[in-house]
């Protein structure tokens, strides 16, 4: 039977969507044919029948020709002005071919002849463990083709960069500059540096560039935002505003609300190192007054350790590739610990990034000390939460403590996990969903874009699959089925910034928040699940994109 908002069920609805299947997601988890909505909202969820009693002649119909509607996915942690940029940069350094040094080098070549003398080269994502050189390129490798212009390259991961002679100097960057606390200048045997910073030392490079203006960022940030709504995201959890520009990203956000821009609704965490008076163990309260549809500062981002890949996760025992190693914390613990009591009291919702087991131990005190398992009310997290073991499970679920987990870890670096840096036993527990939820652990997935691809259905197939990319499968006890894998990106993902009252499903007061897919991801084999398209996305009830095919709704 058709549901309706009480106040005016006769009224004609502004948006309808009817003719396929629709996954509710809801408790009940029910299906049903068809949805109306008006003033953003769901009105009603019945079948076509008594759904198209509600359409108008101003009402827009959208024909889901036999496709199925999911709720907007709900992206869980992601970078989107670090991402638009990517997309903008002259040099892609992961794309194909990207076997060697000399690849890479190939097209700095290149983007020096095309840009002026003096023009920054900037690159990203290139990834040292698919190289055959077996290492990072260093300014010796980049000088020969690019000494009139400074060339920075940052690594897939985020956690590293690599510069050429002129633009270390461009910064100050010499073999007196000590190493920043959390990071690492590399130096050759004599002293000087080899261009290839590591952690908080990257950012004495990434946060002097120029190019990352206000108005520079806003249009990264547009980039981003058209790359989302075709993949189906509705909703970002921007991990991190300030890493990449500094205080320019709040003002690019700014610009972008003050002009309606905005499509994708994003939920911030601000890089603790710009919150006013954290330092001093005084941060200032959250500042609800720029709290709009599209935008909300919902938190603060920590970073605790770095990337296993990068072999600065802060690992308990050594990487199996050097037993010595066991990573970084760009934090001490009880500095850690200090920052979270803080900001927790002063009212922000935390969450801190932890990839190794060690840094994911110091997360989890600094939470335990806050107080009971409901604390504040406030839901904190821990991010990505790589090699979380068991007895931390158990320590995260005591204190109500979140997570949202790097799922496609699996798929990307599984191989390189089980092989090289974590050996067998410890990399088949890496995203350990099946775990966490036998805890009643509430936790979003996510892609970490840009250091893996956007779409949430390659994320929903590895949760379910954990495929890697060599074929084989990594841990298939930790393996969820496509229902909680979808929630994972859902409503579940929505829990994590407390708005599981306001989207992730599809019910009767709800944002119209939609993905159209093109087929039905519990009922296709769950090898073809990332094989399906997103053909539309529905924000507030408004198509905000349509796949550009003759079967497109």
């Amino acid at each position: 039977m058709v549901q309706s908002l009480p106040e005016d069920p006769r009224s004609a609805a502004e948006f309808v969507a009817l003719g396929g299947t629709v996954l509710t997601l809801d408790p009940a988890g029910r299906r049903v044919r068809a949805l109306a909505a008006s003033g953003g909202r769901i009105t009603a969820l019945g079948s076509e029948r008594e759904i198209s009693r509600l359409i108008g002649p101003e009402t827009t119909v959208l024909d889901l020709a036999e496709r199925t509607v999911i709720p907007g996915f709900v992206e869980s942690h992601n970078h989107p002005a670090f991402f638009g940029m990517t997309l903008a940069a002259p040099v892609d350094a992961g794309s194909p071919p990207n076997d060697t040094i000399a690849d890479i080098v190939g097209r700095v070549a290149q983007a020096a002849k095309d840009l002026g003398p003096g023009e920054w080269i900037r690159g990203f994502r290139y990834d040292d463990t698919l190289l055959a050189d077996g290492r990072h390129p260093t300014r010796a490798d980049l000088d020969p083709v690019a000494g009139r212009n400074p060339v920075v390259l940052t690594h897939v991961s985020g956690h590293f960069c690599t510069a050429n002679s002129l633009a270390l100097r461009e910064v100050g960057i010499t073999a007196e500059t000590p190493d920043p606390p959390g990071g690492l200048i590399v130096r050759d045997a004599r002293g000087e540096p080899t261009g290839v910073l590591v952690e908080t030392a990257a950012f004495l490079v990434t946060s002097r560039l120029p190019g990352q203006s206000a108005g520079e960022l806003a249009e990264a940030l547009l980039l981003a935002d058209e790359e989302y709504l075709a993949n189906g995201v509705t909703s970002v959890h921007d991990t991190g505003i300030g890493l990449i520009g500094g205080a320019a990203e709040l003002e690019a956000y700014a610009l972008l609300r003050r002009a309606g821009k905005l499509r994708v609704r994003v939920r911030g965490y601000l890089f603790d190192g710009l919150v006013p008076g954290l330092d001093e163990g005084r941060p200032e309260a959250p500042d609800t007054g720029g709290v709009t549809d599209k935008f909300a500062m919902t938190g603060v981002k920590i970073v605790a350790d770095g990337s296993i890949q990068g072999k600065t996760g802060c690992l308990a025992e050594g990487y199996t590739c050097d037993p010595d190693e066991h990573g970084m914390m760009l934090l001490e613990p009880a500095d850690l610990g200090r920052r979270i009591a803080a900001l927790d009291a002063a009212g922000w919702q935390v969450a801190v990034h932890g990839n190794g087991d060690a840094a994911i131990d110091a997360i989890i005190d600094g939470y335990s000390r806050l107080g009971s398992p409901t604390g504040t009310g406030r839901r904190h997290r821990i991010e990505h939460c790589q090699t979380v073991r068991e007895d931390q499970l158990d320590r995260m679920a005591a204190h109500d403590v979140l997570a949202s987990f790097f799922v496609k870890h699996v798929y990307y670096w599984g191989d390189r996990h089980r092989d090289v840096f974590l050996g067998p036993e410890r990399a088949r527990r890496i995203s350990p969903l099946v775990s966490a939820r036998s805890r009643g652990i509430h936790f979003g997935l996510h892609s970490d874009t840009p250091v893996t691809p956007v779409p949430p259905l390659e994320g929903i197939w590895c949760a379910v699959r954990r495929t890697t990319r060599q074929g084989k499968v990594l841990g298939p006890e930790q393996a969820v089925d496509v229902d909680a894998a979808l929630r994972g990106y859902t409503i579940d993902a929505a829990y994590l910034a407390g708005e599981e009252n306001l989207k992730g499903s599809l019910e009767i007061g709800k944002l119209a928040d939609l993905a159209v897919l093109s087929g039905d991801p519990t009922t296709v084999d769950a090898d073809r699940i990332r094989e399906l398209t997103v053909d539309a996305t529905v924000s507030g009830g408004e198509v905000v994109w349509r796949r550009e095919t003759a079967g497109a709704p």
